[in-house]
């Protein structure tokens, strides 16, 4: 009991670092680095994967400001979406207004490991960036069981492996929080286990290069540019050394119930 209660107390503390980062960027804005289309490849990749979603039910775990929220309910599907941030939820719920589907989205401020809805109520659960966020212990058995039977979840998210890549986190603390730990496969494994089949992809190796343009020049057409040119090189050394696939900045992962 003492351990639950410690337990308790973690994650609570977890939540409040959690929700006072988030409240923050969503009154500051979202960083221009992703509206650059840092993701764009990796989220198309998610899109495809989702297949069609006229009449599914969704759950969208870390929805942010709305941006995919909207996109699935203009997509035909019913939307309830939960955020950790109580003020990015007002935004998804003034861009599901603005957008005319608001009858289609009920966002509520809940975090990913409390999630209070009745087993088998989505036909998908999507999270994009959300799970290095979460306690996967508690979160593993939440995915299953909120699931119906023919059910599937998938996810977005940065990967552990990349040693440029994580000098570059230690020197940018202020972008992230301090709690979120970038995954490993087995993290993934551990989640794997509860589900009937899993298949994961990853992206952005070589095409990290692109960052330059971002942080150096602040242009957005050298950037894509380059990031587009070197991810086609990627695809190919991910094809010919598929071990290389390990250093890539993101993975998209899909679990079959």
């Amino acid at each position: 009991m003492l351990q639950n209660n410690i337990n308790q107390k973690d994650l609570k503390s977890r939540h409040k670092i959690e929700e006072k980062f988030h409240d923050e960027k969503a009154i500051k804005g979202v960083d221009d680095f992703y509206k650059f289309g840092a993701l764009e490849q990796a989220d198309e990749y998610c899109w495809v994967a989702l297949g069609t979603l006229k009449n599914k039910r969704i759950l969208e775990i870390g929805c942010g400001e709305g941006l995919v929220s909207v996109r699935f309910a203009k997509a035909g599907a019913f939307v309830t979406c939960i955020d950790i941030s109580g003020e990015m939820i007002e935004l998804t719920k003034q861009r599901a207004t603005q957008n005319g589907v608001k009858h289609k989205i009920k966002a509520l401020h809940m975090s990913g490991e409390e999630i209070s809805f009745p087993d088998h109520s989505f036909d998908i659960i999507y999270g994009h960036s959300i799970l290095h966020h979460l306690n996967l212990d508690i979160t593993n058995e939440q995915l299953t069981r909120l699931l119906k039977p023919d059910g599937f979840a998938v996810f977005l998210e940065p990967l552990d492996y990349n040693p440029i890549l994580n000098t570059f986190r230690r020197f940018t603390p202020h972008r992230r929080t301090p709690t979120e730990r970038p995954l490993r496969f087995e993290q993934l494994e551990s989640i794997a286990k509860h589900f009937s089949s899993w298949e994961h992809d990853e992206f952005y190796l070589l095409s990290l290069v692109s960052f330059f343009w971002y942080y150096g020049l602040k242009n957005e057409k050298l950037f894509r540019i380059t990031q587009k040119l070197f991810s086609y090189i990627d695809s190919f050394l991910f094809k010919v050394i598929p071990y290389l696939k390990k250093y890539a900045w993101v993975s998209v992962i899909k679990f079959k119930k």
